[in-house]
């Protein structure tokens, strides 16, 4: 039995390895030709979406690349100090795979996804297995507090049913404003954000004035001219931005490019990502509609596909000020925000769909949120340092704790449930 245990384990961990950019066609390939796609056909349009994923990665590590040191140098210049550094993403994932049944994430996902879908709790079909290990953090969060596995384990589930519940509840926002048919994202992040997006979208189409306020890129083109396109404006907010860190005119303008640049070709990683995906994902849905007539079906995917779209680039970027501010002014905010500053498009990626790519409504919905994760980060921060340096992290000298801006908010909650049962995050 344990040499099939090792088998099993070493055979999901060569998957996990394989990464989104070559497991994703794999999936895909094998989708196509289960629902009828013709083999060379699905083999090509695979590929399309791996390339787009890493064309799409590439883009995002270009933002981490710029904007992250960007964001630094404004902290710096600012002088903001506070006790609990973000660390960054990354801590994510020594927390997550450090647990042994990380190993299984995708099976237990995909079982989880396919017995709601069998029981008819959701419409959604998750193709992008990663958005499972987000699952898994609940799990690390949640058995690191309370030594229980199988508690970790229902904070997995529940953490997925929820996820996919509110990506069949968003799915029609998605598909619309980003022009991205059957498709929606049940990424346990953009699920949140989306939820917490609802009673503002409702708020802000009862303000008298404001509800006809039309912000989105297209209508400031057709106001501004020039000057309205998203490229012209990634342009602006880089220099400013960059001028406002401390930098010379050239690194400015050079900055400056460099966001304009993000805003033009991360949606073109999109077009590439879609034109390959749909004729598989229309393929899939074909197929179930015919057999189950009376049902919709939608194909999930990783909310960065919305990080994409040039509003929630245009409202990542303003933010970064914006939560510099929260963080020095907010009231039990103990975080410096610094790594996670480069990923701020994910808060938004798909309340922006709910809010009609409207970027004045983006930018207000997101200074709330931005509140609201600097909070959270605060306070799971002593379970955050425990469970991270156990995993290999290094804790800042002169500081007792770290923590990320990123904290995903349903392990955020599961954790705190627990916690009510633990006498709180520890610290």
């Amino acid at each position: 039995m344990d040499a099939i245990g090792t088998v099993i384990t070493t055979f999901f961990s060569w998957i996990n390895d394989l990464g989104p950019t070559v497991m994703l066609p794999i999936a895909l390939f094998l989708i196509g030709l289960a629902f009828r796609v013709k083999a060379g056909s699905a083999f090509v349009n695979a590929l399309k979406v791996g390339i787009g994923f890493f064309g799409l990665n590439v883009m995002i590590g270009v933002v981490a690349q710029n904007i992250g040191p960007l964001a630094s140098a404004i902290v710096e210049r600012t002088g903001l100090a506070l006790a609990i550094p973000d660390v960054g993403v990354g801590l994510h994932f020594g927390m997550t795979f450090s647990l042994p049944a990380a190993a299984f994430m995708i099976p237990l996902g995909l079982l989880v996804n396919l017995v709601m879908l069998a029981l008819r709790l959701t419409k959604t079909l998750d193709i992008d297995v990663w958005n499972f290990w987000p699952w898994m953090f609940s799990w690390a969060l949640v058995q690191g507090l309370s030594g229980s596995a199988f508690l970790g384990f229902l904070a997995f589930v529940f953490t997925g049913v929820v996820s996919l519940v509110l990506g069949d509840l968003q799915a029609k926002y998605i598909q619309e404003s980003y022009d991205l048919p059957g498709i929606t994202f049940p990424h346990p992040f953009s699920s949140f954000f989306g939820l917490l997006a609802w009673p503002f979208m409702w708020l802000f189409d009862r303000i008298p004035g404001f509800k006809d306020w039309d912000a989105d890129i297209e209508t400031l083109q057709k106001k501004l001219g020039p000057f309205g396109n998203s490229t012209v404006i990634g342009l602006v907010i880089g220099i400013i931005l960059a001028l406002v860190a401390g930098y010379d005119i050239i690194t400015s303008l050079q900055t400056g490019v460099i966001v304009a640049a993000i805003l033009l070709l991360m949606p073109q990683m999109i077009k590439i990502l879609v034109s390959g995906l749909f004729p598989i994902s229309e393929a899939a849905r074909k197929f179930l509609t015919e057999r189950f007539p009376d049902r919709e079906f939608y194909i999930g995917l990783d909310c960065a596909v919305g990080v994409a779209q040039p509003s929630a680039i245009v409202v990542g970027v303003i933010l970064i000020p914006i939560t510099l501010i929260l963080a020095a002014i907010l009231p039990g905010n103990n975080l410096l925000p610094l790594a996670d500053l480069a990923f701020l498009g994910f808060w938004v990626a798909t309340p922006m769909a709910m809010f009609r790519n409207n970027i004045i409504r983006g930018v207000i919905y997101g200074t709330v949120a931005m509140a609201i994760s600097l909070w959270m980060a605060t306070t799971i921060a002593p379970l955050v340092t425990t469970l991270g340096v156990a995993a290999g992290a290094a804790v800042p000298e002169g500081t007792d704790f770290i923590s990320m801006l990123t904290i995903y908010p349903w392990g955020w909650v599961t954790a705190f449930i627990t916690s009510l049962f633990t006498g709180g995050f520890g610290g």
